[in-house]
């Protein structure tokens, strides 16, 4: 399995968000209260993370990204990663790209690469 390069930032605080997965189902009864219900005990839970990034590792990114072998396979593969998620502090989590990042330049030499993530 992949693994976030090392040579990256970890992500941004600012903006984190941790979206925990509906696990239940509701059913509309015809007449009375409606029945809600357990669906699944997996936590595929969602997070979008930003991360501050140069040039270089911006380059450093983008390869990792789209590499088939070692890397995030164009967002197909799971990778473990360092990220938030109600533990103490950072926990090594693994976690795969739901859609394409984007990569806007903020201030004209910083890289903001944002991307939502599936995590379990």
């Amino acid at each position: 399995m992949a693994s976030w390069p090392t040579t990256l930032p970890n992500p941004k605080v600012s903006g984190y968000t941790l979206k925990p997965v509906d696990q239940t189902v509701r059913t509309d009864m015809e007449g009375g209260a409606s029945r809600t219900r357990r669906r699944t005990k997996a936590r595929n839970d969602k997070v979008s993370a930003s991360w501050n990034m140069s040039d270089a590792q911006l380059s450093i990114f983008r390869t990792w990204f789209d590499d088939d072998t070692a890397g995030a396979a164009g967002g197909a593969a799971w990778f473990t990663c360092s990220l938030l998620v109600g533990a103490t502090g950072l926990s090594s989590i693994t976690a795969k790209f739901i859609g394409p990042y984007t990569a806007p330049l903020q201030d004209g030499f910083r890289w903001v690469v944002a991307a939502d993530l599936e995590i379990r």
